[in-house]
C-alpha cells in the first residue's frame, strides 16, 4: 500500500520565494500538489520566476480576487493567500488565464482522509492546513498530500519536517500518519477536514471556459 505522486518531481520550499516567504506555505503548497498531480507547473512562469511567487502575485493583484477577498474579509484583516476560498478560486483563475481547464481545484470544507487518499489514488493530490509542531510551539500551516503509504499520508512540507520542530528545512516526502492527520489538520479532531482536492493532469471533463467564468465569484 503505497503512493506518491511526486516522486522525481521538484520539491517546493517557500524558503527562497520573492513574495512574502515567511507566510507563503498555501500557494506553495498549491503549486506542489499541481506539480505531484501532472500539471506542468515549471512551464506556468517565465523569465527565472518561480510558480509560486507567480500564484501569489496573481491572487494578490487579480480583480476578480480582489472582489471575493473583500466579500469575505471587508476589513481586510486576512491577506486574501490566506483565505481558503480565494486561494482555491485564485488558483483556478491563474489556470484558466494560462489555458488550462477549469475546476482544477475544488475547495472543500468537509472532506473526509478517505477522500483525500481517493483523490491521490487517482494521480491527483490536495492541499490542507494544519498546526504542526515547531520549536516554541505550534505552526498553523499550510501543506501539500502528495502520497499516502500503509502508516498514513505523505506530504510535501514547504516549510521542512515537523518531527523535529523544523529544523531541518527540506520537507520532500514527509510522514502523517492517519492519527496525526485526524489530530493535526483542521478542523483539529474532525474527521472532516478543509481541503483543496487537485485533479490529475489531464483532468477529467476539460472545457474551454475563461477568466470571466470565474468573475462573479
Amino acid at each position: 500500500m503505497y503512493k506518491n505522486n511526486s516522486k522525481g518531481k521538484p520539491y517546493y520550499t517557500q524558503r527562497n520565494n520573492k513574495i512574502k516567504p515567511g507566510s507563503s506555505c498555501n500557494v506553495t503548497s498549491m503549486v506542489a500538489a499541481l506539480s505531484a498531480a501532472g500539471w506542468p507547473v515549471e512551464k506556468m512562469a517565465s523569465g527565472g520566476r518561480q510558480p509560486e511567487d507567480e500564484l501569489m502575485r496573481f491572487i494578490l493583484t487579480d480583480a476578480a480576487c480582489d472582489r471575493k477577498w473583500r466579500m469575505l474579509d471587508p476589513e481586510g484583516k486576512i491577506p486574501p493567500n490566506e483565505w481558503h476560498a480565494v486561494l482555491a478560486y485564485g488558483t483556478n483563475r491563474w489556470l484558466l488565464g494560462l489555458g488550462y481547464s477549469s475546476g482544477i481545484v475544488e475547495w472543500k470544507e468537509n472532506a473526509t482522509l478517505a477522500e483525500i487518499q481517493d483523490q491521490v489514488n487517482r494521480g491527483g493530490a490536495a492541499v490542507v492546513s494544519g498546526q504542526f509542531p515547531c520549536q516554541g510551539g505550534k505552526l498553523d500551516h499550510v501543506v501539500a498530500v502528495v502520497g499516502y503509504d500503509a502508516a498514513g499520508f505523505i506530504i510535501d512540507d514547504p516549510w521542512g519536517d515537523w518531527h523535529d520542530g523544523y529544523i531541518t528545512t527540506k520537507g520532500d516526502d514527509i510522514s502523517l500518519t492517519q492519527s496525526e492527520a485526524l489530530q493535526m489538520l483542521k478542523p483539529l479532531g474532525s474527521g472532516k477536514k478543509w481541503a483543496h482536492l487537485v485533479r490529475p493532469y489531464p483532468s477529467l471533463g476539460d472545457k474551454a471556459e475563461t477568466k470571466e467564468a470565474y468573475d462573479e465569484g
